[in-house]
């Protein structure tokens, strides 16, 4: 038998043992894997947007499942086209304030651009709203699935509208 010098016990004494707690934490992180994947995340939001045939239970499935991943997606989006709406905004106020370039028509194009960002990055911010308020409420109120597919299809449309509307600015700004 080997003496352990560190502490002057037997290496069989000497192994860490693992709990059961821990094999138990383990096994329900490795459950939850589908559950707490970013992809999933944008799974279901594809699914979602572009889903023609949406059907209530589907949907309310699929918002169920993502978790709190699909409302971190959705902010993350929403930073990022607010972020760059006002990089925008800022870059025509700088270019402005200079004097650099004088008040034309590109430029109050540029910086309309920049504000349908921000009107874009409004819509997704209110998706992820009703997201969160279908996933927080849909047990206590028992939602139709009628009224949770109006809801998100009201947003979804306003999405798509504002894209629309921030891409044919864009259009004209370089037309």
């Amino acid at each position: 038998m080997q003496f352990c010098f560190a502490c002057g016990c037997s290496p069989e004494k000497a192994k860490p043992k693992t709990s059961p707690n821990r094999k138990k934490k383990k096994a329900a992180r490795e459950r939850d894997l589908y559950k707490n994947n970013s992809l999933h995340a944008c799974e279901s939001l594809l699914s979602i947007m572009l889903d023609k045939k949406r059907n209530g239970k589907s949907v309310l499935g699929s918002l169920k499942k993502s978790g709190p991943e699909l409302p971190q997606l959705l902010t993350q989006f929403s930073a990022s086209i607010a972020g760059t709406g006002l990089a925008v905004i800022f870059s025509v106020l700088y270019k402005l304030a200079s004097g650099s370039v004088p008040l034309c028509t590109s430029i109050v194009l540029t910086s309309g651009f920049g504000v349908a960002l921000l009107w874009l990055s409004l819509a997704v911010n209110k998706l992820r709203s009703t997201i969160i308020y279908i996933n927080k409420n849909s047990t206590k109120l028992g939602f139709e699935e009628e009224e949770v597919m109006r809801r998100v299809d009201k947003s979804v449309k306003e999405i798509f509208f504002r894209a629309a509307a921030s891409m044919a600015i864009l259009m004209l700004r370089f037309a």
